[in-house]
């Protein structure tokens, strides 16, 4: 009798065991392969976390039957599979003025694989690559790339779900290059007005160019030059090409000795005429008239320039030479 009960009681026991492993085995096959028959959905580098904890009833409805396909409903989305979804476990991303499209839609998927990824965040493709599956790729082929778009980390600059600045950039303006550029080059005594506006894209094209810079139109590097118009299409977009064409003026620049116009003298010359950034900064200066402290000078050696602006003209001293004065109202003849 003894004999029988224990004999009875071993095999309970044996059997309770193998129902507790048996349980085991399906709590770890749901975490690998979600409901035990699908291919595994947790094998890449990135899981999506319900996934990677054999949660899929957070999102899928549980169908009660062994396969989805005996009964049309089964295992449907808790939700609609719009962001409605998403938004039970993240923050919403769809509140700001302005929502990428594929958030605005509730589209994640677009962007986002569900389950598992080899790319971070769950990204279906690389950077590089995921922005270009909707955008034109012809505007970033260019000779000259941010270093951004080379890298290709359109997040640098952009948010991919949602900003309060066009274009979905993370800043406003120069606020946002400053993020990268060094501040100091954006202040001064004298600030160029694109940049005092912070609208760095009056003068660079901020994704590529075909010129140097990323400048939006030609404009010559060179400190001496023979005079062409087309050597500063940057600048005269913006200023008027007389203020180089007019030997004599009265109105096309303020920067004249009596009638003389004293732009032309330094710029329109047949073999050494100068650059525009030989005296003038372009985003900044510590003096006025946007005058650089500094220019490039011999080896190591920076010419400086201290000018010193009048009531109706000024004077000038660069490097070792003379100083040079000129007025619009009474024409000062220099030695």
């Amino acid at each position: 009798m003894k004999k029988t009960l224990l004999y009875s009681m071993l095999s309970i026991a044996g059997y309770l065991l193998v129902l507790s492993l048996g349980a085991g085995r399906s709590a770890d096959a749901a975490a690998i392969s979600s409901c035990g028959c699908h291919p595994t959905k947790a094998e890449k580098q990135f899981t999506h976390k319900p996934v990677r904890d054999g949660e899929c009833e957070s999102c899928h409805k549980p169908s009660g039957q062994r396969h989805p396909k005996v009964k049309k409903e089964a295992f449907l989305l808790t939700d609609d599979g719009k962001v409605g979804l998403c938004n039970e476990c993240h923050e919403r991303k769809d509140i700001k003025k302005y929502v990428h499209g594929p958030v605005g839609s509730g589209d994640c998927l677009a962007c986002h694989d569900v389950h598992q990824s080899n790319n971070v965040a769950q990204l279906k493709e690389p950077p590089a690559r995921l922005c270009f599956m909707c955008h034109e790729r012809t505007q970033f082929d260019r000779k000259h790339s941010h270093p951004p778009i080379a890298d290709g980390n359109c997040t640098g600059c952009h948010d991919p779900h949602q900003s309060d600045v066009k274009f979905m950039l993370k800043g406003e303006g120069a606020k946002l290059c400053i993020i990268c550029h060094d501040k100091a080059m954006f202040t001064g005594k004298s600030i160029h007005k694109p940049v005092a506006d912070g609208d760095c894209n009056a003068c660079h094209a901020t994704h590529g160019t075909e010129n140097p810079r990323l400048l939006r139109e030609y404009f010559a590097e060179d400190f001496y030059m023979p005079f062409n118009k087309n050597n500063f299409a940057l600048c005269f977009g913006c200023h008027n090409n007389k203020m180089a064409d007019d030997k004599l003026t009265d109105t096309q620049t303020g920067f004249r000795n009596g009638l003389d116009n004293t732009h032309y003298i330094h710029i329109n010359k047949l073999e050494k005429g100068r650059s525009c950034k030989v005296c003038h900064d372009p985003h900044a200066a510590s003096q006025r008239r946007l005058i650089s402290a500094t220019i490039a000078g011999f080896g190591r050696w920076g010419i400086p320039i201290r000018f010193t602006k009048t009531e109706t003209g000024g004077t000038c001293i660069v490097g070792c030479h003379k100083p040079k004065s000129y007025d619009r109202v009474n024409a000062i003849i220099n030695p």
